[in-house]
């Protein structure tokens, strides 16, 4: 026998103690319902539990009974909770295969779900992180086309995977104090934030989150997650009041990082409050027009045009050039030597210039 049925076995309603009672004092349904004012019909269903015992009722039992009224109604609370605990229970046995596509092993680690192989358990995390009532809202949601979610990940290969990224970004801003979004504001921070780029500060990270927070945008840090082949995403949350820039450390290439940020920023500053980007799934159908705007961005935050058309009339390129131009440029040389490398695959292979690369690897996610 199963938890379950062990509960139903065990599930008595107040009716139960209602009747072994008049049965014991020699009281039949019929005068118990005339004494109280009820039809037989109406008793027998209190009694076999198809109906509540209300505050009205439990006061004309005590009267009858000779049982106080907070007995009755504390009796009901008492049945009501277990009845709702075995309803709950069932509604989990359902949600149980729905859990296997998930990437439960990196949640538990997060602390999304807690480590157990009980299915009941891991449902009802889930069903909790995601703020949904059943595996058909969460399908509604990520899937099929909603409301609350304007990108349809139906056509997609992981769609699990890829909704734990994006809804632990949701949880990542939660922590973040932002003002309200200002456009203008932000726009004028470009040059900081491209100095931060270039100097590479050690808490570069959490300078960058203040920033875009002193605009009213929420930046976050996802890590990768297996199945989830994205490099960023942005879309605005809140009912369309905040902004939300949330990258990934895939690759953990400094470039990759910056072109990605500059990106989804480009998709905040340009176009619609009602528009969802998710960068990496080719799968989704995207705006191409607004893809490469926000492309046309990033590759100028990184390197204007004129210092693009400098770079690259070079014929050959060694760490101290890379070096020289860095600091003409005031960009990092990591950017640099992935720029030179994106042209001229054979230097991917150059080990002076890797060393100038920097890598990005965030932290574990707290939600």
């Amino acid at each position: 026998m199963d938890n379950i049925d062990l509960k139903k076995s065990l599930l008595t309603c107040p009716g139960d103690t209602i009747q072994e009672h008049i049965e014991h004092i020699g009281m039949s349904q019929a005068e118990l319902a005339e004494r109280l004012g009820r039809s037989v019909t109406k008793l027998n269903e209190l009694i076999k539990g198809k109906a509540a015992i209300t505050k009205e009722t439990a006061t004309k039992l005590e009267y009858v009974l000779g049982i106080s009224a907070s007995f009755w109604l504390n009796l009901e609370r008492q049945y009501q909770d277990e009845f709702l605990e075995i309803e709950r229970m069932e509604h989990l046995e359902q949600c149980k295969e729905w859990t296997e596509k998930f990437p439960l092993a990196i949640m538990k680690n997060i602390g999304i779900i807690p480590y157990t192989r009980n299915k009941i358990e891991i449902a009802n995390s889930l069903l909790k992180f995601f703020r949904v009532a059943s595996p058909k809202q969460w399908a509604d949601i990520y899937v099929g086309s909603s409301l609350a979610f304007k990108i349809e990940l139906k056509y997609t290969a992981e769609p699990e995977a890829i909704s734990v990224w994006l809804r632990l970004g949701e949880l990542q801003a939660k922590h973040i104090n932002t003002v309200p979004f200002d456009k203008k504001t932000m726009r004028n921070s470009l040059e900081q934030i491209q100095n931060i780029s270039y100097n590479h500060p050690p808490n570069w990270l959490d300078d960058l989150q203040k920033i875009f927070a002193s605009c009213g945008v929420a930046l976050v840090y996802t890590p990768c997650i297996a199945k989830a082949p994205i490099f960023g995403a942005s879309r605005w949350i809140k009912n369309n009041t905040l902004p939300l820039i949330q990258v990934t450390d895939r690759h953990k290439e400094y470039n990759s990082f910056w072109f990605t940020l500059y990106h989804e920023l480009a998709h905040i500053l340009y176009h619609g409050k009602k528009d969802i980007f998710i960068d990496g799934l080719e799968s989704i159908e995207s705006d191409q027009e607004k893809e490469d705007e926000a492309n046309a961005f990033a590759a100028r935050m990184l390197l204007s045009e004129k210092e693009r058309n400098e770079l690259f009339s070079y014929a050959s390129f060694d760490k101290n050039l890379v070096l020289q131009l860095a600091q003409k440029f005031k960009k990092h040389p990591g950017i640099i030597v992935a720029q030179v490398q994106r042209k001229y695959n054979y230097l991917c292979q150059n080990v002076q210039l890797n060393r100038l690369k920097e890598k990005v690897v965030f932290d574990r996610v707290t939600i």
